[in-house]
This record gives structure tokens, C-alpha cells and sequence, in this order.
């Protein structure tokens, strides 16, 4: 595990109105920026070759979230994340796609709420119709309540990894 150092931010441009989770995510993104480049590099030097570039998957055109009356009902408590509001699929890992297609069970994953609580969670695929969506349970009532998440309010949703584990961070705009 290499650790991050100064000159690994060199080129971010802090806002001054950042938050502790704004820092928080600027981190992961960096981290993830960094093992990408160093994955990068490996796999040229196997002779393999990327289909793009890192830099162009967390470019500031980031997908937001609006949500909906079914993302705060407490009878249904439950956050849906219709496929045509994500930027990328490939935060899955190919164990977790095969298992989403072939279980009914969920994946449990570690959600990092905008009052920066982490909460486990499971993470599925829904299929309704012609149309596909993920979905988080479990104690996503708690998650509407303790950050008082509304209808028409727009979140951000990132994913990332710790020790191989799927982690989200919510981030109520």
C-alpha cells in the first residue's frame, strides 16, 4: 500500500467553501486516480492496452441524482438509481456483475452518508420492464430521516473501494 503525499494534490484546486466530505471525496478520487495510473503502467508494460482514461471517467460533468417521491417514502425505504442517471457501470467489478445477474440476493456494500455516518447497505439490480435500475435497502429510512432528504432535492452518489469492498459516499447538493 503506497501511502498519498503533497505532491499528489498538486493539481487540485481547493474552494474554500469545501466541506470535510468535499476533502473526503477529493481524497478517494485522488487515490483512485492513483492506482489507475499505476495499473496503467503495468498493464502497457504487458503490452495491453486501456480502452480510456481515468481522468475522463471523473471529469467535473458528473451525473447528478434527483430525487423522487419513491427515493423518501418510509413505506417503501428504498433509493433507486435508474442506469440512464450513472455516468459509468464500471464501479462493479466482474464478480459483482455476474452475481447481480445470476442471485436475487444483494451485494453489501458501505454507504457514506452526507452527515458522514457509514452505514452498511445492500446494493441490488432491479429489472422493471424495459428498464434497469440499482437500488439501495437497508436503513435507508434512517439515511431520508437523519439528513432530512426530500422529494426534488439532488444528491451525488460515488463509489469507491476499501480493501476491495464497494463503498458509496451520498452527497446531498
Amino acid at each position: 500500500m503506497e501511502l498519498l503525499g503533497f505532491e499528489d494534490f498538486k493539481d487540485t484546486n481547493v474552494d474554500p467553501k469545501w466541506t470535510t466530505f468535499d476533502y473526503l471525496l477529493e481524497v478517494t478520487r485522488v487515490d483512485q486516480e492513483k492506482l489507475e495510473q499505476r495499473s496503467f503502467k503495468i498493464k502497457k508494460k504487458n503490452g495491453l492496452k486501456r480502452k480510456h482514461q481515468f481522468k475522463e471517467e471523473n471529469s467535473k460533468n458528473k451525473r447528478l441524482i434527483k430525487l423522487f417521491f419513491s427515493n423518501v417514502n418510509f413505506q417503501a425505504s428504498q433509493f433507486l438509481i435508474p442506469f440512464s442517471q450513472l455516468k459509468s457501470h464500471e464501479f462493479l467489478n466482474e464478480f459483482e456483475i455476474k452475481y447481480l445477474k445470476t442471485k436475487k440476493d444483494a451485494i453489501k456494500a458501505h454507504l457514506l452518508d452526507p452527515s458522514m455516518e457509514e452505514i452498511e447497505i445492500n446494493f441490488n439490480k432491479w429489472l422493471m420492464g424495459n428498464s434497469s435500475m440499482y437500488i439501495v435497502t437497508t436503513f435507508w429510512n434512517s439515511i431520508v430521516k437523519n439528513n432530512q432528504l426530500e422529494v426534488d432535492n439532488v444528491v451525488q452518489l460515488w463509489s469507491f473501494r476499501v480493501n476491495s469492498t464497494l463503498c458509496f459516499a451520498l452527497r446531498k447538493l
